[in-house]
């Protein structure tokens, strides 16, 4: 029965170390991700939505009766009178004290298509405020990068120190052998446990390094990293050299300032057409409309309004060009932007090939102390050298190797800066 259960646990074991490693991996896009969904910024964008909507709820209302309660108590100086001198007939005369409660509606019936025109606006006023929120959430992306590469660095410079660690453990157990059989003095042993001492506090100042740069980006991304975690390589496919930056924020923002612009002289063609309303006004006073009756009577009165203001003395067209002049703006800011943009992406592109060139000779470099540590550790087994010259060479190979991993990080991050940048990663 245990035989039978013995591989069903195993494999459990190995499932759940499986899940427990990955949930302990970050990428640079679950990075990115966290950071959209937590960053205070982000919330911006559902408070524009709600002002939005209240704004638009706003200029509906224009077309919705309009409805409005008036009430008047007045006494006049003097009234008119009619002096008619006939017995069969004589003229009220009205009071000096008049008073009058009424209601009145006003219906738009027609605003040249003044309130559509502003609900457009205010659409698009809200394009470019959310947009807004797209660009500082995109100035992000370079923050991580700087910390998020900061830790992969960290975590190459411990491999390859954990890497000297075995070789010094392998180097530290002969070396008590040989002292053991008496071919090798115990100075040299010394010399290796010392090394040995002081490669684990260059990992325990990395590790501390790590840390520090995990609580960074954990407080960036607004989601704990722990120092457990593991921060993996960004795998990248061919870099295309380009000038297409369309996919940056920003592209879009000076899109929709536009198109808001454009808007806004539709505003302004809206207000030169006539408008169309119907009024109503129901009340009670004393005199109602007969003017000569001088009791409290009800009254209403139903019509049509017009109104058309066809001189604005060259307002209307100030206004447009000043929306022209705006236009002209954006695209100057859109100008610029790209100008610097491409310088952006030049030194990346420079940095790419720099570090290229540097990887290759830090292989043909590494390739050559490999050569020399196996030589100069024949020569301590043979005690021609002692283990002082040994950590010498091997010291100078670790530090190559250093070089390469970082280099290697550094070519990662400048490509992942070059997509980053043009905002296709």
């Amino acid at each position: 029965m245990y035989k039978k259960l013995l591989p069903l646990i195993v494999l459990l074991v190995i499932n759940i170390s499986a899940v427990r490693s990955q949930e302990n991996t970050f990428t640079l896009k679950d990075c990115y991700k966290t950071a959209y969904e937590n960053y205070p910024n982000a919330k911006q964008k559902s408070y524009y939505k709600s002002i939005n909507s209240l704004r638009l709820n706003n200029i509906g209302v224009n077309y919705l009766p309009q409805i409005s309660f008036k009430g008047q108590v007045s006494y006049q100086s003097e009234v008119t009178q009619m002096e008619i001198n006939n017995p069969m007939f004589q003229v009220p005369v009205l009071n000096k004290d008049q008073y009058k409660v009424s209601m009145d509606l006003r219906q738009l019936l027609f605003d040249g298509g003044n309130t559509s025109s502003l609900k457009i606006t205010e659409s698009k006023q809200v394009d470019v405020d959310e947009q807004k929120v797209e660009v500082d959430l995109f100035t992000l992306k370079q923050k991580i990068n700087d910390l998020y590469f900061a830790v992969l660095l960290l975590q190459e410079k411990k491999k390859v120190n954990e890497l000297l660690i075995s070789d010094l453990k392998s180097r530290i157990a002969e070396t008590e052998s040989r002292i053991k059989n008496e071919t090798m003095t115990v100075n040299n042993l010394y010399i290796l446990q010392a090394q040995m001492i002081q490669t684990e506090q260059e990992i325990q100042n990395i590790d501390n390094d790590k840390l520090g740069s995990l609580k960074m980006l954990s407080e960036l991304i607004g989601s704990k990293i722990s120092e457990s975690s593991v921060l993996s390589k960004p795998e990248l496919q061919q870099i295309t050299y380009d000038n297409d930056f369309s996919s940056r924020p920003e592209y879009k923002l000076f899109d929709f300032q536009k198109d808001q612009l454009n808007s806004y002289t539709d505003v302004v063609n809206s207000r030169v057409i006539p408008k169309i309303s119907a009024f109503g006004q129901a009340g009670f006073g004393r005199p109602g409309l007969n003017m000569l009756d001088n009791s409290f009577k009800p009254f209403y009165m139903v019509g049509l309004n017009f109104t058309w203001n066809p001189v604005n003395w060259n307002s209307d067209n100030n206004e447009k060009q000043i929306y022209q002049i705006n236009q002209k703006i954006v695209d100057s800011q859109k100008e610029t932007f790209d100008k610097n943009l491409k310088v952006v992406l030049e030194k990346y592109k420079s940095d790419i090939g720099k570090y290229e060139d540097l990887i290759r000779k830090d292989e043909e470099l590494i390739s050559l102390r490999e050569k020399i540590v196996a030589t100069t550790y024949s020569q301590l087994q043979n005690g021609t050298i002692t283990s002082t010259v040994y950590l010498t060479e091997l010291n100078n190979k670790t530090q190559s190797q250093l070089m390469l991993e970082s280099h290697k990080v550094q070519l990662l991050q400048a490509k992942i800066n070059y997509l980053t940048t043009k905002g296709i990663y």
